[in-house]
């Protein structure tokens, strides 16, 4: 022993040394060489401990005594305390140590690298060991990406600043300021401060996070996909650029730009005019850490230079993220931490991540951070990052503990800016051997714990949205790492990780993890040594097809994930990679998995999803004993599970959600024991019995999560009972099958003694009518859907008394009776208003956390003050589109209702948005300026407004399609208030509805704009137009035009009769306005000869007349009726006795239809007819046989006859209508057989019969013959 370690020169002088003497004097030998290497006291006293403990144990080995000898097991033991035991190695103080996975890794770097810089290399990547203790965790749930201004420290005076000087700038068509300063120093921060202003509430806001690799086509598609609200597919740069031109146009829009790092002139001047629009008006900020990038890419505004953070504004972040007030030493540690604060050097993300590090320690703790050596040693050579930068997230990564450790630094396998899945993330840590499971935490639950520390110290934070084709995935939590976090994570794995994108990189080195950006390429190709790599990912590969080289040759590989790659078939040879435990591969296009897989023995995750042209997996898979997640979701082709399916014992996540049509679910579910969340929604063939699906889920009492949805529910009420953890069930529409109505009460009664469940979804079960009582006992349901339940009339009288539930989601079930209900219950999407119990204040600010697509909140009188209204924040609420406002008319306020409307400001989001119960004279002002609010409104309905006298300019609303308003009797005109004067009114309306307005006399249909005198119609594209008793209404000058039809309902005088015998000849530029072809009249109680609104519709060719009183004509009327082309009749009430008697003189009709009148009136002459061509006679009971005038209509080419019950005969009619083409005859029972004379009608191709008992046996039995010529029958 003494032999190998002091070599042969050294051999002599060590013969006579006791065992301490010779460890000593290789220690000194040791550190004279590492303090030749490395700067760092504090490395060199770790490699020293490490070395000393080494050898004593190699010494032990070679003792005489075999007894005293370890064995494999203690010096397994003794080499692990060394691996991950915090606080046991002997320097000053304990921030001090060396962690040993980081000594590993530079171990491996001091091997392989020989080169002179080593010293300057070092310097760079090691960081401080573990602590003296394990760090407390603590939940940082609050941890969001969204930005609570009362929560940010020392910036409101520049956001103050930069504010008043967009502000200044609006005459520019676009503005450009560039923010910079170091890393972390809170640049986006301040940004999403500014971005979520009250002042550029009227924007259309658009977030781009761009990093370091610039990608301008990705930059335009996330900014037309957030204007656009929908996914850009364009991919061409001039496709893009002409979707931009058309989105920006006539639009206020600010634009973040976040992370520019991209400094080419050419590049930057590209990207300011994808960006310009001459009728816009662009705000752009951009954050930068380059001087250089913000001088180039700035026109009329400065740069603004982010200034650092004072002192005491960094020593009030550590107080709020060390939960500093509720300490009880908080005396003792003010100065401590004030000189702390000292050392973050004004970078807020410094302040952060050291007051959560200091939340868990004590004094002492304090003291050794406030003291540490690693203040003093150069840690960067990045000069933008001052060393103090890093330097304090260093001392927080130091308090880690060596597990926390290697799991936080692998993540610098993912490229800046990556959205990281919880799950996906966890799995690969376990997957790498990162977790050493206790005896009290499974691996899973120091994962969970691990999340919970990384987002409490900033390292980790919440991603704003949701991964892609995961977005409705409750288990894909998703977060992104800061890019000094993310540079930290490099730092450290400088030496480990091969990133095909930097060039710094070599292939000469050893490197443990891969990030590569071709899965076409062999692996070899990018490093001298693929067995070194463990974990492997693709990056911005998803267009290139996977060739199995890229990975086959990381024989050690224990991490695959293809996501990014175009996965089309498994090579077979995956089935070699024997330490594989992880393979993420969805989407793969072959039908069927290879069978070589199941020798993978240590896989514990395999993803497939999306893989809809699977069709079997290898009978063999039970052999993948360790499996613990399994995601088969969109795997739709699947017929069957294996019979070993079974044996997946080990499975904790299995989701096979749409996997409609496979079987012998049931049959495996049985064994799987430990499963934890199991999703089998829309899987409708669980198994080939009815009593094996119930058995299995009795056995699974440790599910967490268990969606049904689409499902059968009949066999497996009794099951449920023993499913005591859990906390997510998912039900929705599942009472579409067989019994399920029956079953579903039942099945209700049988969950509710589930003691933890927290979400119920009941949502689409149209045959649940009731929810039963006992749901209540439900003490800890939090959110209970039963949107879409349709025939549901009643709920628990109880439901007020469960104290837990807080969401109950009401969606399209405005008709139900809802009970008194706890007053901390939100119902969602129609929201109640209440008061308290003591009247002094409403349950309004319960919204501050919704933010859903719709939402109703009724009961605003019931609000007791502005500031509860201003607490609820909608604008913030990016993802709401639809909107109801509801006051009750005639009760009493506590606030006036304008001062609450000017409180909820909808997002500019919003797209559809009703108004209804406003009792205040005039509108707020955002809604005088709604136009610049709200751009992206396409429906708007105001109702029930009785005070209100003028309207706001809703017609500059550039999106706005359908308008309503509806019982408004302060309004007695419409003119150009309503259309507003900035630009052309209402450009896109189509559908414009006035209904029961009695005080409204005069609407100006026509308007000037621009100076040229020439008048437009008010709504150029109206497609339809609808008036309901308005009875004092007049256009002037002239009937608006609309597309597809007027209608005309009730007591509308004024807009039938008001007008001068002859059309005026008023000039209306409108070159988009179709005039009117289609008029519907209903109930209207003036004579048809004072109908003089039809001299001005000279383009009229369809006419309906539905219930009206007296259709007497003149000469005048018939004249304007002289192009018509199309008439309904229909009689009012009571079978009118006779048709008008105008109607035969119609010589241009072509198409009629009569309703509802008696046989009389249908014997007069229709001699003139002859151009008709379409005939339609509905509801004439009293007829018995065709009217004598049928034969006549020579031209006649589809008759039909409709709910005429006493119609006998058609002999003598019609087999004289040689040009029919179309017969059909429905609901009319006296009917038996068709006349002989059918065989005639040569042109007879459509023979349709429906609701003629005796008509269709006549036509199915030895009649056959007769309708053989007839191509199509319907009967």
């Amino acid at each position: 022993m003494i032999r190998v370690v002091s070599g042969p020169k050294g051999y002599p002088k060590c013969l006579d040394m006791s065992l301490d003497e010779f460890v000593d004097q290789v220690q000194r030998n040791w550190r004279n060489r590492l303090q030749a290497t490395y700067s760092s006291g504090s490395l060199v006293e770790a490699y020293c401990h490490q070395v000393k403990t080494c050898i004593q144990l190699a010494w032990l080995c070679v003792e005489e005594d075999s007894k005293k000898r370890p064995n494999i097991g203690k010096i397994t033991e003794k080499l692990n305390e060394i691996e991950t035991a915090i606080g046991e190695l002997p320097q000053k103080g304990c921030i001090k140590n060396v962690s040993a996975m980081t000594m590993h890794y530079n171990k491996n770097i001091d091997m392989r690298n020989k080169s002179k810089d080593v010293k300057g290399q070092h310097q760079n990547i090691n960081l401080i060991g573990p602590s003296c203790s394990e760090p407390e965790f603590v939940d940082a749930r609050q941890t969001s990406s969204d930005v609570v201004e009362e929560l940010i420290v020392g910036r409101a005076e520049e956001k103050r600043k930069i504010i008043g000087s967009l502000l200044a700038g609006m005459s520019e068509k676009i503005i450009i300021l560039p923010i910079y300063g170091i890393g972390g120093i809170g640049k986006t921060t301040l940004a999403r401060l500014i971005y979520n202003d009250p002042n550029f509430k009227c924007y259309t806001r658009v977030w781009v996070d761009v990093s370091q690799r610039f990608d301008l086509n990705k930059i335009c598609e996330s900014t037309i996909s957030q204007i656009s609200g929908k996914e850009s597919r364009a991919n061409e740069r001039k496709i893009v650029h002409s979707c931009l031109k058309k989105l920006l146009s006539g639009k206020k829009i600010l634009i973040v730009l976040d992370d520019l790092w991209e400094d080419d002139q050419f590049q930057l001047q590209e990207l300011k005019d994808m960006l310009y629009h001459a009728d816009s008006n662009i705000i752009i900020l951009v954050t930068t850490r380059s001087e250089r990038v913000a001088g180039r890419i700035c026109t009329n505004l400065q740069p603004y230079k982010i200034l650092p953070l004072t002192n005491d504004m960094c020593w009030d972040i550590i107080k709020q993220r060390s939960a500093f007030e509720a300490r009880d030493d908080k005396k003792q540690l003010t100065n401590i931490g004030r000189e702390i604060a000292q050392k973050c050097g004004g970078v807020a993300l410094a302040a952060q991540s050291l007051g959560f590090t200091l939340r868990s320690m004590n004094f002492n703790q304090w003291m050794n951070v406030k003291d540490n050596d690693i203040w003093n040693e150069p840690v960067s050579t990045d000069a933008s990052l001052p060393n103090h930068v890093l330097a304090s997230l260093k001392l927080s990564y130091s308090q880690m503990d060596l597990s926390l450790k290697k799991c936080f630094s692998y993540c610098a396998i993912f490229p800046k800016g990556h959205k990281i899945v919880k799950y996906d993330v966890i799995y690969q840590w376990i997957s790498l051997d990162f977790i050493k499971p206790t005896k009290i935490l499974s691996n899973l639950q120091l994962c969970e714990k691990y999340i919970v520390q990384l987002l409490g110290l900033s390292f980790f934070q919440h991603s704003a949205s949701p991964t892609g084709d995961r977005e409705d995935d409750v288990a894909a939590t998703v977060f992104t790492m800061h890019d000094l976090v993310h540079d930290l994570a490099r730092s450290i794995m400088l030496y480990e990780i091969l990133d095909a994108s930097k060039q710094c990189n070599t292939g000469g080195s050893r490197f443990q993890f891969a990030l590569l950006n071709d899965c076409t390429k062999p692996l070899k190709s990018f490093t001298q040594y693929p067995t070194a790599v463990r974990a492997l990912r693709f990056h911005g590969s998803d267009q290139n097809v996977l060739h199995g080289a890229s990975f086959l040759s990381a024989k050690y590989l224990c991490v695959l994930d293809l996501n990014e790659c175009s996965v089309q078939k498994l090579p077979k040879s995956i089935g070699n990679l024997k330490h594989l435990r992880y393979i993420n591969a969805p989407r793969v296009k072959h039908r069927a998995i290879p069978n070589c897989i199941t020798k993978l023995k240590n896989l514990i995750y395999l993803s497939l999803r999306g893989s809809y042209q699977i069709l079997a997996l290898p009978e063999s898979i039970g052999e993948l004993k360790g499996l613990m997640y399994l995601d088969l979701s969109g795997c739709s082709r699947l017929e069957k599970l294996p019979v070993s399916f079974g044996m997946l014992t080990k499975l904790v996540h299995l989701d096979m959600s749409g996997c409609s049509d496979v079987t012998g679910v049931s049959e495996s579910l049985e064994s799987l024991t430990n499963l934890e969340y199991l999703n089998l929604s829309h899987c409708t063939t669980w198994s080939t019995t009815k009593r094996q699906l119930p058995e299995a889920l009795r056995r699974l009492t440790n599910l967490k999560y268990l969606n049904l949805s689409g499902s059968h529910l009949t066999w497996i009420s009794d099951a449920m009972r023993n499913l005591t953890e859990l906390r997510y069930l998912d039900l929705s529409s599942c009472s579409i099958f067989s019994g399920a109505d029956e079953a579903l009460p039942i099945f209700l009664e049988c969950i509710s003694n589930l003691p933890n469940l927290e979400h119920l979804d009941l949502s689409n079960n149209i045959g649940l009518t009731r929810v039963p009582d006992c749901i209540c006992s439900l003490r800890k349901l939090h959110r209970l859907d039963l949107s879409y339940c349709y025939n549901l009339w009643s709920l628990p009288a109880t439901l007020h008394e469960m104290d837990s539930l807080k969401f109950l989601h009401l969606e399209d079930l405005e008709l139900l009776k809802v009970p008194a209900l706890n007053k901390n219950l939100i119902t969602l999407p129609h929201f109640l208003v209440q008061a308290d119990y003591h009247n002094s204040s409403s349950n309004l600010a319960l919204l501050q956390d919704v933010n859903r697509t719709d939402l109703v909140i009724s009961g605003l009188e019931n609000v007791k003050s502005v500031q509860e209204a201003r607490s609820v924040r909608l604008m913030e609420k990016g993802r709401i589109k639809e909107m109801k406002l509801n006051w009750t008319i005639d009760s009493e306020r506590f606030v006036e209702d304008m001062e609450v409307l000017a409180e909820l400001i909808p997002p500019i989001t919003l797209e559809k948005l009703f108004i209804d119960g406003y009792s205040s004279v005039r509108f707020p002002e955002w809604f005088i300026g709604i136009a610049d609010h709200l751009p992206n409104l396409c429906q708007i309905s105001l109702s029930n407004l009785p005070k209100c006298n003028a309207l706001p300019p809703l017609g500059q609303l550039p999106n706005l399609e359908e308008l309503k308003f509806s019982r408004m009797s302060g309004i007695s005109k419409i003119d150009g208030d309503l259309y507003g004067t900035r630009r052309p009114s209402f450009p896109r309306l189509k559908d414009f509805s006035l209904s029961r307005m009695e005080s409204l006399e005069v609407w100006c249909t026509t308007y000037s704009h621009g100076g040229d005198g020439v008048s437009k119609f008010m709504f150029p594209n109206l497609r339809k137009l609808t008036i309901i008793d308005c009875p004092n209404l007049r256009q002037k000058p002239c009937p608006h035009r609309a597309e597809e039809r007027w209608d005309i309902w009730g007591a509308c005088d004024g807009v039938i009769s008001s007008w001068e015998e002859r059309a005026s000849q008023t000039a209306v530029s409108s070159p988009s306005s179709a005039p009117v072809t289609t008029l519907r009249i209903n109930f209207c109680d003036v004579t048809m000869h004072k109908w003089r609104l039809l001299h001005h519709l000279p383009a009229l060719t369809k006419l309906e007349i539905s219930r009206c009183s007296n259709l007497s004509s003149s000469p005048e009327i018939m004249q304007a009726l002289s192009s018509l082309q199309s008439l309904t009749l229909e009689s009012q009430g009571q079978p009118e006795p006779e048709l008008p008697n105008w109607l035969g003189q119609l010589a241009s009709l072509k198409e009629l239809t009569i309703k509802r009148y008696e046989v009389q009136a249908l014997q007069g002459s229709m001699g003139h007819l002859s151009l008709l061509q379409s005939l339609c006679l509905k509801h004439i009971e009293s007829m018995t046989a065709l009217p004598q005038w049928v034969p006549d209509l020579i031209s006649l080419q589809q008759l039909e006859i409709w709910h005429c019950s006493n119609l006998n005969d058609l002999t003598g009619t019609i087999g004289c209508l040689i040009s029919l083409n179309e017969l059909a005859i429905i609901d009319c029972i006296g009917i038996t057989s068709l006349p002989e004379s059918i065989q005639k009608l040569t042109m007879l191709k459509k023979l349709k019969i429906y609701l003629c008992y005796k008509l269709v046996r006549w036509c199915e039995t030895e009649n056959k013959a007769m309708l053989a010529h007839i191509e199509v029958k319907i009967i």
